[in-house]
């Protein structure tokens, strides 16, 4: 069999679907094509969670797994949603995050029998917020988790940072804008606060620079161009290291300012995998084999679902194959990686199918 041939066809489909937030149609769709191609081998169990489709795919209807795919089918909105290829590269809208590794796990469970328990999670919202996979693991658990969303170019990342979104709000004096001296801006009281925190977390200078980052997203405030501003306020987008607690960030700004209000908007956990781990050490080896060089391990500025596993202390492996550009009009995975992704998955089922029991 032509495994890569296979995986392409599957991801051309998948690719053709807008899986967009308010595209039901394209999800429904989606959802009943993957049903389609994995029916008659597997179990299949439907979930919707605040609005939002989940499935997974299993091998048994024990919730008490060896092994969780955990894939989703969503993606950021593109100009076009149309499949390309060349002798090298696959593109379009979804093809490394992660419509290509949906794709692999897909073909990879349809042409496979395990004695393990495996399952694939396949989702809608984890470009929104991951709510599906956070509601499933309140009904399923596993030895091992394999998340195909971080990691670029087949490195494994250890530590992902934990997202924390904030609103800070400040409340001045007025006064007219001939007479500055008589009023407090709002506004510069904010970009105040800003510039403190930026020298207590300088901003990184690269993505080999992991440290917390702070992005002033969005910032306003005053009603009208002859006052000074008495009101305001600025969202943050903050990604921090196990370095920096998001208690700590808060206390932080609270103490440049305690006038300033604080509200949450937003929080998702640290992701950090269990490198010691001897199944992890198995794939590792068996990835490096196929790779042909030993796997970097790194850290990574992004979040992903993964956390969900990471948080009930569940080893969990991140790995993207060969691609980059996700989110991008010249997105783009490449054939070899998908192939190796297949060859590395199936080897190391291979090898996990043989240990025994489910927490050795």
């Amino acid at each position: 069999m032509n495994n890569l041939k296979e995986i392409l066809i599957i991801l051309k489909k998948l690719i053709s679907y807008e899986t967009v937030l308010g595209n039901d149609k394209a999800f429904e769709d989606v959802f009943n094509y993957i049903e389609t191609l994995m029916k008659n081998k597997w179990y299949i169990k439907k979930y919707v969670f605040n609005g939002r489709k989940a499935m997974v795919i299993s091998n048994t209807k024990d919730t008490n797994l060896d092994l969780i795919f955990c894939t989703h089918i969503d993606v950021v909105p593109s100009n076009k949603y149309e499949y390309s290829e060349d002798q090298v590269n696959v593109y379009g809208r979804g093809s490394i995050d992660m419509k290509g590794s949906v794709s692999v796990c897909l073909h990879l469970l349809k042409t496979h029998n395990y004695k393990k328990k495996v399952a694939m999670f396949v989702t809608s919202d984890e470009e929104i917020d991951g709510f599906c996979v956070q509601e499933l693991m309140k009904h399923y658990t596993c030895r091992l988790a394999i998340v195909p969303d971080g990691g670029n170019n087949f490195k494994l990342v250890e530590e992902e940072k934990g997202l924390l979104q904030l609103k800070i709000s400040v409340v001045t004096n007025p006064a007219h804008a001939s007479e500055p001296y008589n009023g407090d801006n709002a506004i510069i009281a904010l970009m105040n606060i800003y510039n403190k925190l930026i020298k207590i977390y300088p901003l990184p200078k690269s993505d080999k620079d992991y440290v917390t980052s702070i992005n002033l997203s969005t910032i306003e405030g005053g009603k009208a161009l002859n006052q000074v501003p008495f009101f305001g306020n600025m969202c943050l987008d903050i990604r921090h290291t196990s370095k920096d607690t998001k208690e700590d960030i808060i206390k932080t700004i609270k103490q440049i300012d305690d006038k300033c209000e604080v509200e949450v908007l937003a929080e998702g956990s640290l992701f950090k995998t269990n490198l010691t781990d001897s199944l992890l050490k198995k794939y590792l080896k068996i990835a490096a084999e196929e790779i042909g060089n030993p796997i970097e391990i790194i850290k990574n500025a992004s979040t992903s679902d993964a956390i969900y596993f990471s948080d009930k202390n569940i080893t969990t492996i991140l790995m993207n194959p060969y691609g980059n550009y996700a989110h991008c009009e010249n997105e783009y995975v490449t054939k070899e990686g998908l192939k190796k992704l297949y060859n590395i998955y199936e080897k190391f089922l291979e090898e996990f199918d043989k240990t025994e029991g489910i927490y050795e």
